[in-house]
């Protein structure tokens, strides 16, 4: 599939590519829609296996963005930063500087935050060249190893939704919850799930990543990755990468809810009839994981970290009333929040043609 192919597939509006071979900046910068406002650009550095992955990966998190941002009615459009590279050779003070330069160019039509392979000194370095940038509040970096971050507060929120309309249970307090992936996002919420008296399992290619949790916990379980999809749970939220549940881990699914913090927890469609035939809920991770949306919303907003805390809950009620009409509809909840969230889309659109 071609690059314009891709770009119709997810409907994307622009795409863009800056090269500065003098620092091995590769950067192509994803443009999905506007109308709600800014792109915000979910950014990522990554050595991909080859260019056209790197292309498909920022359309697909510049689509996910526009409707994430709707679903939460946030004033942003959807936009991706994608960096092609081996994080280990190209970072560098020059290289993000470089990449301010770019983003300048883009007269605040897209606004950078932090990624995967790219930390707080890192968008400092760009911050150097360009003010479009979010997440980089004096508290936000001073706190980033104490507090929970927004994403993960908000997943909880999401989980909340899903086990009040599965179980009519106000919090998750008892219940089994199994994280695959222990990330930034993976840690957090492990932490966050402690702290509602969780019982949780976790799991991870990377031993470093279970000891770090294993030396604050050291009595919580650990599974090995292969055989993570069998554990009996309550909630099985995935964080790793997208597209782990296929049709062979969906049949070892042992859950009653299916989640996760990536925007893609399934492989493909074909996974829903499975998930449907064990009686297994599928909660959308890109309906769940728009925490940070709440908090650069209000970055822009004269910046309260008690005014996210008290708006994450947002993402319970979105949540819940999707799931409410899935089960109306007889649908999977991700057809309904996608026409919720592009119903929103077009209708701001059609009020501002009205300037």
């Amino acid at each position: 599939m071609g690059i314009f192919e891709l770009m119709e597939k997810t409907n994307n509006n622009e795409v863009m590519f800056f090269e500065e071979s003098s620092v091995g900046l590769k950067a192509i910068i994803a443009v999905h829609n506007t109308v709600l406002g800014p792109a915000l650009a979910t950014s990522r550095l990554y050595n991909y296996k080859s260019e056209l992955e790197a292309v498909e990966d920022a359309l697909k998190l510049a689509y996910y963005n526009t409707y994430r941002s709707a679903l939460l009615k946030r004033n942003f459009g959807g936009g991706s930063i994608v960096l092609y590279g081996d994080p280990k050779k190209v970072k560098s003070e020059m290289y993000f500087r470089t990449l301010g330069i770019f983003l300048n160019k883009l007269y605040g039509k897209i606004f950078m935050s932090k990624g995967p392979g790219i930390d707080y000194v890192d968008l400092l370095d760009v911050k150097r060249e360009s003010n479009y940038l979010l997440g980089l509040s004096e508290r936000a970096i001073a706190n980033a190893d104490k507090e929970i971050i927004s994403t993960a507060k908000g997943m909880i929120w999401g989980m909340k939704a899903a086990i009040k309309e599965t179980m009519d249970k106000p919090n998750l307090e008892g219940l089994t919850i199994v994280i695959q992936g222990i990330g930034e996002i993976g840690f957090n919420l492990v932490q966050g799930l402690l702290i509602e008296k969780a019982n949780v399992i976790i799991t991870d290619l990377i031993y470093d990543k279970i000891k770090v949790i294993q030396d604050k916990v050291p009595n919580i379980k650990v599974v090995k990755p292969q055989d993570i999809y069998k554990e009996k749970c309550d909630i099985f939220c995935s964080c790793a990468v997208n597209g782990l549940i296929n049709e062979n881990t969906a049949n070892q699914l042992n859950c009653k809810i299916l989640t996760g913090s990536v925007n893609q927890i399934c492989e493909t469609e074909e996974v829903y009839p499975i998930l449907k035939t064990k009686g297994i809920l599928y909660v959308p991770g890109f309906l769940i994981n728009a925490g940070e949306i709440i908090q650069f919303s209000k970055e822009l907003d004269n910046f309260s970290y008690r005014g996210i805390d008290e708006q994450l809950n947002d993402i319970y009620y979105v949540t819940l009333n999707i799931l409410k009409m899935a089960k109306s509809q007889n649908k999977a909840p991700d057809k309904v929040a996608f026409e919720m969230a592009k119903n929103y889309v077009d209708n701001v659109a059609a009020i501002k043609m009205l300037k």
